[in-house]
């Protein structure tokens, strides 16, 4: 089977893809960036052009709680996923980044569609995706706005030992990763009530097929509120984004429409919650895929 009928037909495949896909809600990645250079300083530092928003360096502690859905409809039918659970964000120093540990504390509910995951292989011993999750253990070297910084994460000795987990075990560590992560935060400081575009292309990579995507990312902060005590930044995301190739004779198409919230507390430099959809079409040929995702996480110190 092509790689692109499996990402459009299997049904093993839909998790992965819903992996792939969950990106945070702040996804100001690295590319042509019209708002302007990414400046140093602290978070809610009013530098000139607006309000940074930085995470804070140091060690301290996050509690996350998540929930999540996923709907995926294909030419197989429509498999759904759901989950809420609880996880410890572990930040320390990397240098000029931060390193994020993470461990789940507790796992309230976790369903997945009916073959989902891979199934176990003649002799292997089934893998509760629910136990799975419950023992996910993890890390990641970030920016100080939270981008992943690849070639750090792959050197750490949690993603070497992340490389010998398999089939459900490998698959759920990849999910928790993905929405256990930090919001990734604008690059370009933002002035209230003022919208910032940004652009950028990058490869994605999904199940094996390399796709150039063009992304268009809007960016709004909204207000900051002090009534709490603490400054608490209110930052509105929206995106659109699109891609193609050929493969073989075929043509392969990506669109996805997303958007979401960034609450951030400009004092501590810290998330308070976000909450993020997106709407996922890729095609190839007649055939196609829709897959819908909604997170919904909020931070608290642990």
């Amino acid at each position: 089977m092509s790689t692109s009928r499996a990402l459009l037909c299997r049904r093993s495949a839909l998790f992965a893809l819903f992996v792939a896909l969950a990106s945070s809600p702040l996804a100001c990645k690295k590319g042509a960036d019209t708002a302007g250079p990414d400046g140093a300083g602290g978070s809610g530092a009013a530098v000139a052009g607006g309000t940074e928003l930085r995470y804070k360096a140091g060690a301290y502690k996050l509690k996350a709680d998540v929930k999540f859905s996923f709907k995926a409809t294909s030419p197989q039918g429509v498999n759904e996923a759901s989950g809420d659970i609880s996880g410890l964000l572990d930040v320390s120093d990397a240098g000029d980044k931060i390193k994020v540990a993470l461990a789940v504390a507790e796992v309230r509910d976790f369903v997945l569609g009916k073959d989902m995951l891979p199934p176990p292989k003649e002799g292997e011993t089934p893998v509760d995706p629910k136990a799975a999750v419950q023992s996910f253990t993890g890390a990641f070297v970030a920016d100080m706005r939270g981008e992943l910084d690849e070639a750090a994460t792959k050197a750490l000795p949690e993603t070497a030992a992340a490389k010998e987990k398999k089939g459900v075990e490998a698959a759920v560590a990849g999910f928790a990763t993905g929405v256990l992560g930090l919001p990734e935060l604008p690059k370009a400081p933002l002035v209230e009530g003022k919208q910032v575009e940004t652009t950028e292309r990058k490869d994605e990579n999904l199940q094996g097929l390399v796709i150039p995507v063009d992304t268009t990312s809007k960016f709004t902060l909204i207000k900051i509120d002090s009534s709490s005590g603490k400054r608490i930044a209110e930052v509105k995301y929206e995106s659109e984004s699109s891609g193609a190739v050929e493969q073989g004779k075929q043509l392969i198409t990506l669109e996805v429409a997303a958007e979401g919230t960034v609450l951030f507390n400009l004092d501590d430099q810290i998330p308070v919650r976000r909450t993020s959809s997106s709407t996922t079409n890729i095609a190839a040929g007649q055939m196609g895929v829709e897959i819908v995702n909604s997170i919904d996480s909020t931070f608290s110190p642990a």
